[in-house]
């Protein structure tokens, strides 16, 4: 299949699976709590909470909260949009904080980073005050995992928001930008990067693959499909060797040969051959 045709797949794709997180995220769904906390003076500033109505530790996979960044180019979304991976997580025994930052291009870079920060923050203010893990799974999709990456690997900017102690039990990143060397090697040739950065230049700030080179050694699985015609499958395999250096293996590149970007959704659906890895990952990388 050309890259014309991926592109193409790609763009068919969306409408059915957004219509996939809506039904999934409709209604009120049994067993679980769902609670939105308003944090700062933007409304797109706030966490949705989604969580097991009941916590029973003794059968949870894992003492973990995840905290879930969304996708959309940084330009689009909500935490709304994606409540069905909070159902998707909180039903395999996970709370989780779906949180929302500020869009370009009325928000630049670095107001996304600053918000996850800000967000993860909240989530586990609202968690100890109701007896949620203090440890979290960070983990986003597309843009956010971009973000995701930021929080687990960006420690000068996690300390300076509060968060130099935070407990990461590992990232999960899916079909996400994170080395912008890859993705952008002719600068003037990547409006993405650039939306977000509102400017041609001065990326390395923004650039999870800067960070994870030499960075903490964090358990890592950043999953991808083969086929995405909008962030290539080598910029996450790259990011991998970045964080794993000469001698680690924390961290771990997994491709569905016949997946492009927005597909990867599939994962929380459980219809995708990757749901078992990550599910299976993230119980492991939980208990430590």
């Amino acid at each position: 299949m050309t890259r014309r045709s991926w592109e193409v797949a790609e763009r068919l794709s969306w409408p059915r699976l957004f219509v996939g997180l809506r039904l999934r995220g409709g209604g009120r769904p049994d067993g679980l709590l769902e609670e939105t906390l308003p944090w700062g003076s933007d409304p797109r500033q706030r966490v949705l909470m989604v969580r097991p109505a009941r916590l029973e530790p003794a059968h949870s996979p894992a003492p973990a909260l995840v905290c879930f960044m969304h996708g959309g180019g940084w330009r689009h979304g909500s935490p709304e949009d994606f409540r069905a991976i909070g159902r998707f997580f909180a039903r395999a025994g996970y709370p989780t904080a779906l949180l929302g930052y500020r869009l370009v291009p009325s928000a630049r870079f670095p107001a996304q980073r600053d918000d996850v920060l800000a967000g993860i923050a909240a989530a586990l203010e609202y968690g100890a005050a109701n007896g949620l893990p203090g440890r979290v799974l960070l983990a986003g999709q597309s843009a956010g995992a971009h973000l995701a990456a930021l929080a687990a690997f960006d420690v000068e900017s996690r300390e300076a928001a509060g968060l130099g102690t935070l407990d990461i039990a590992g990232l999960l990143a899916v079909s996400g930008p994170l080395d912008f060397d890859v993705m952008c090697p002719h600068r003037e040739a990547c409006p993405l990067v650039e939306g977000l950065m509102g400017r041609p230049g001065g990326w390395a700030e923004a650039d999870p693959a800067r960070f994870a080179h030499g960075g903490p050694r964090i358990p890592t699985l950043c999953l991808h499909g083969s086929r995405d015609p909008l962030v290539p499958s080598e910029a996450a395999a790259s990011f991998v060797m970045r964080a794993n250096g000469s001698e680690g293996e924390h961290a771990t590149f997994v491709a569905d040969p016949r997946a492009h970007h927005s597909d990867m959704t599939r994962l929380f659906f459980g219809t995708s051959p990757l749901t078992g890895v990550m599910l299976d990952w993230l119980a492991e990388a939980a208990r430590g």
